[in-house]
């Protein structure tokens, strides 16, 4: 049996969430839902509750915001982890921990998923940013040396010797990078598959604890640093990408601070309050994050023209828009002409 462990922000877990797996994950299955409505625990210590409370002998965490797109993933896992070299099983990764950054920001791993997103505005519009890695695995599983938390399983045995660590993690980041780790120091291989393909519909965002948590991680694990798993990467590779992943990181950390802030401000307009205005930079992002969501909705054909058009309308009307006529054009270039 496969026991799944979410951490939840809501009291229960989503009836659509329920129904999703019912009907696609072709095997025994039990729902451990952590209550984590009012932040009473940190990731690590929920996901540890959930591993003391499950029954099954595959464990699955999982991200609530999260619609498996195939049938019968639950076999994949099983036939996965019957594997004894198989340590641990998620749908990205990256092939390089090294002793600075996140493995996210080097370039060097797979992505296995379609990346949903939900644009910074007052009326958000949701949409799939990219559908992942062109490159297919065929069903055969790639190493990594870290998997991302988005999804991930492991055999519960293994929590005889490793758990998430509590004792010096205290934030919601870091915990897969962590885990990752520990089950490499166990002889084990961290692994990832294209056979289990969901949707996960958000982007989350890195607050900047996330910079202590990466002090932590490092202080934790830097004498074990560098390790590459699945790959041969050159060393004048991983140092001629190291500059543009400060950049990048330094870049996501900004962006994400904005979208926090602007997202509260929004939430604060919602129930009437009276907010301040928004900056120039606050202003520049809503502009760039609606009018890419609007190109993403003018190219899917799966939607109507009437649909597509009514969420036009909502960008034309935006104080912030620059770019109106530059849409208009797209809309009837990509809908009626092409």
């Amino acid at each position: 049996m496969i026991s799944l462990i979410i951490c939840s922000k809501n009291d229960k877990t989503a009836p659509v969430l329920m129904e999703n797996i019912q009907t696609t994950i072709g095997t025994e299955y039990e729902i451990i839902h952590i209550d984590n409505s009012q932040r009473k625990y940190n990731i690590f210590e929920a996901y540890n509750l959930g591993v003391q409370h499950s029954k099954g002998e595959h464990l699955c965490f999982m991200h609530e915001d999260i619609r498996f797109c195939r049938k019968n993933w639950g076999q994949v896992i099983e036939h996965a982890l019957s594997r004894e070299e198989v340590g641990a099983l998620g749908v990205a990764g990256g092939h390089a921990v090294l002793g600075e950054l996140d493995w996210r920001f080097y370039g060097f791993g797979h992505v296995y998923l379609r990346q949903g997103t939900t644009s910074i505005e007052p009326h958000p519009v949701y949409y799939i940013s990219y559908e992942g890695d062109e490159d297919s695995l065929n069903g055969e599983l790639q190493q990594v040396a870290a998997i991302d938390g988005v999804w991930m399983c492991m055999r519960k045995e293994l929590f005889k010797n490793i758990r998430f660590d509590d004792q010096h993690f205290h934030d919601f980041h870091l915990y897969d990078s962590d885990i990752s780790m520990q089950i490499n120091m166990l002889g084990k291989g961290v692994f990832i598959t294209d056979e289990v393909f969901l949707e996960h519909q958000s982007e989350g965002t890195f607050s900047e604890g996330y910079r202590d948590s990466l002090n932590i991680f490092f202080q934790k694990w830097g004498a074990t640093l560098p390790i590459v798993k699945g790959n041969t990467l050159a060393q004048e590779k991983i140092d001629k990408t190291l500059p543009t992943a400060h950049r990048l990181f330094e870049e996501r950390l900004k962006k994400d601070a904005l979208t926090i802030g602007i997202r509260q401000l929004l939430q604060q307009q919602d129930v009437g309050k009276t907010i301040r205005s928004f900056t120039p930079e606050e202003e520049a992002l809503m502009e760039q994050s609606a009018f890419t969501a609007r190109k993403k909705l003018i190219k899917d054909k799966s939607l109507s023209n009437a649909v597509v058009w009514a969420r036009l309308k909502d960008y034309l009307h935006y104080s912030f828009a620059h770019r109106k006529s530059k849409l208009i054009l797209k809309y009837i270039w990509y809908r009626f002409i092409i």
